[in-house]
Protein backbone atom coordinates (compact mmCIF):
# COMPACT_ATOMS: atom_id res chain seq x y z
CA UNK A 1 0.00 0.00 0.00
CA UNK A 2 2.57 2.49 0.80
CA UNK A 3 3.89 2.51 -3.50
CA UNK A 4 0.21 3.80 -4.43
CA UNK A 5 0.39 6.79 -1.79
CA UNK A 6 1.64 9.87 -4.15
CA UNK A 7 4.93 10.94 -3.63
CA UNK A 8 3.63 14.17 -1.71
CA UNK A 9 2.18 12.12 1.06
CA UNK A 10 3.56 12.76 4.22
CA UNK A 11 5.75 9.69 5.81
CA UNK A 12 4.21 8.23 8.88
CA UNK A 13 5.74 7.21 11.86
CA UNK A 14 4.49 5.62 15.23
CA UNK A 15 5.37 9.09 16.96
CA UNK A 16 3.12 11.09 14.59
CA UNK A 17 0.22 12.76 16.01
CA UNK A 18 -3.32 13.09 14.01
CA UNK A 19 -3.19 17.25 15.04
CA UNK A 20 -0.11 17.17 12.33
CA UNK A 21 -1.75 15.28 9.68
CA UNK A 22 -5.06 17.11 10.22
CA UNK A 23 -2.51 20.23 9.86
CA UNK A 24 -0.83 18.93 6.77
CA UNK A 25 -4.03 18.43 4.83
CA UNK A 26 -5.51 21.70 5.72
CA UNK A 27 -2.98 23.48 4.40
CA UNK A 28 -2.50 21.39 1.32
CA UNK A 29 -6.35 22.54 0.65
CA UNK A 30 -6.16 25.85 1.20
CA UNK A 31 -2.97 25.88 -1.61
CA UNK A 32 -4.87 23.84 -3.98
CA UNK A 33 -7.40 26.41 -3.40
CA UNK A 34 -5.39 29.49 -3.71
CA UNK A 35 -3.92 27.76 -7.12
CA UNK A 36 -7.57 27.58 -8.17
CA UNK A 37 -8.68 30.47 -7.90
CA UNK A 38 -5.64 31.96 -8.75
CA UNK A 39 -6.13 34.49 -5.77
CA UNK A 40 -3.61 35.16 -2.49
CA UNK A 41 -4.12 36.33 1.15
CA UNK A 42 -2.76 39.73 -0.22
CA UNK A 43 -5.21 42.52 -0.79
CA UNK A 44 -5.36 43.40 -4.88
CA UNK A 45 -4.67 47.26 -5.17
CA UNK A 46 -6.92 48.79 -7.69
CA UNK A 47 -5.82 52.13 -9.04
CA UNK A 48 -9.00 54.40 -8.59
CA UNK A 49 -7.49 57.83 -9.67
CA UNK A 50 -8.26 59.69 -6.50
CA UNK A 51 -7.12 62.99 -7.75
CA UNK A 52 -9.46 62.77 -10.91
CA UNK A 53 -12.60 62.32 -8.60
CA UNK A 54 -11.23 65.38 -6.38
CA UNK A 55 -11.13 67.03 -9.49
CA UNK A 56 -14.61 65.84 -10.36
CA UNK A 57 -16.33 66.78 -7.37
CA UNK A 58 -14.26 70.31 -7.73
CA UNK A 59 -15.75 71.25 -11.04
CA UNK A 60 -19.47 70.03 -10.44
CA UNK A 61 -19.45 72.08 -7.19
CA UNK A 62 -17.04 74.10 -5.64
CA UNK A 63 -15.45 75.89 -8.76
CA UNK A 64 -16.01 79.68 -9.32
CA UNK A 65 -18.49 78.52 -11.92
CA UNK A 66 -19.76 75.12 -11.20
CA UNK A 67 -21.58 72.41 -13.42
CA UNK A 68 -24.06 72.46 -11.27
CA UNK A 69 -26.04 75.31 -9.47
CA UNK A 70 -26.49 76.14 -5.85
CA UNK A 71 -30.20 74.74 -5.79
CA UNK A 72 -29.25 71.25 -7.51
CA UNK A 73 -26.48 70.93 -5.04
CA UNK A 74 -29.34 71.43 -1.78
CA UNK A 75 -31.14 69.07 -3.80
CA UNK A 76 -28.90 66.51 -4.21
CA UNK A 77 -26.73 66.87 -0.67
CA UNK A 78 -30.16 68.47 1.32
CA UNK A 79 -28.63 71.00 2.50
CA UNK A 80 -26.38 74.27 1.72
CA UNK A 81 -23.16 74.62 0.06
CA UNK A 82 -21.87 77.08 3.19
CA UNK A 83 -23.41 74.51 5.64
CA UNK A 84 -21.55 71.36 3.63
CA UNK A 85 -18.40 73.35 3.71
CA UNK A 86 -18.66 74.27 7.32
CA UNK A 87 -18.92 70.51 8.41
CA UNK A 88 -16.10 69.58 5.85
CA UNK A 89 -13.82 72.09 8.29
CA UNK A 90 -15.36 71.20 11.74
CA UNK A 91 -14.87 67.16 10.61
CA UNK A 92 -11.06 68.19 10.10
CA UNK A 93 -10.14 70.06 12.66
CA UNK A 94 -11.83 67.25 14.54
CA UNK A 95 -10.94 63.61 13.34
CA UNK A 96 -7.70 63.00 12.00
CA UNK A 97 -9.57 60.43 9.88
CA UNK A 98 -10.96 63.35 7.92
CA UNK A 99 -7.27 64.89 7.42
CA UNK A 100 -5.61 64.50 4.14
CA UNK A 101 -2.63 62.39 4.41
CA UNK A 102 -0.52 59.79 2.35
CA UNK A 103 -2.04 56.11 2.01
CA UNK A 104 0.16 52.98 2.96
CA UNK A 105 1.98 53.37 -0.65
CA UNK A 106 2.93 56.94 -0.15
CA UNK A 107 0.66 58.55 -2.34
CA UNK A 108 -1.41 61.56 -2.04
CA UNK A 109 -4.38 60.57 -0.03
CA UNK A 110 -8.23 61.37 -0.41
CA UNK A 111 -9.09 64.96 0.42
CA UNK A 112 -11.64 65.94 3.44
CA UNK A 113 -13.55 67.34 0.83
CA UNK A 114 -14.08 63.45 -1.25
CA UNK A 115 -14.69 61.84 2.71
CA UNK A 116 -17.50 64.37 3.89
CA UNK A 117 -19.02 64.37 0.42
CA UNK A 118 -19.00 60.10 0.99
CA UNK A 119 -20.15 60.76 4.58
CA UNK A 120 -22.87 63.24 3.30
CA UNK A 121 -24.26 60.77 0.52
CA UNK A 122 -24.80 58.28 2.52
CA UNK A 123 -26.73 60.13 5.25
CA UNK A 124 -28.75 61.91 3.11
CA UNK A 125 -29.63 59.92 0.35
CA UNK A 126 -29.57 56.49 2.06
CA UNK A 127 -26.32 55.58 -0.97
CA UNK A 128 -24.77 52.53 -0.09
CA UNK A 129 -20.53 52.77 0.09
CA UNK A 130 -19.86 50.73 -2.61
CA UNK A 131 -21.65 53.75 -4.73
CA UNK A 132 -19.24 56.35 -4.50
CA UNK A 133 -16.59 54.08 -6.46
CA UNK A 134 -17.72 55.59 -9.71
CA UNK A 135 -18.21 59.13 -9.09
CA UNK A 136 -15.40 59.72 -5.70
CA UNK A 137 -13.15 56.96 -7.01
CA UNK A 138 -13.22 55.14 -3.68
CA UNK A 139 -13.56 51.94 -2.56
CA UNK A 140 -16.35 50.43 -0.64
CA UNK A 141 -14.28 49.87 2.07
CA UNK A 142 -12.95 53.48 2.61
CA UNK A 143 -15.82 54.70 1.86
CA UNK A 144 -17.47 53.00 4.64
CA UNK A 145 -15.13 54.07 7.38
CA UNK A 146 -16.71 58.15 6.39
Amino acid sequence: MADELPLWFPPMSSDDSSDSSILFFQNLIEEAELQDTGTSNRRRYIERQREEGHETLMADYFVEDPKYNEDIFRHRFRMSKRLFLKIVSDVEENDPWFVEAPDARGRKGFTPLQKVTSAIKQLATGNTPDENDEYLHMAERTSASA
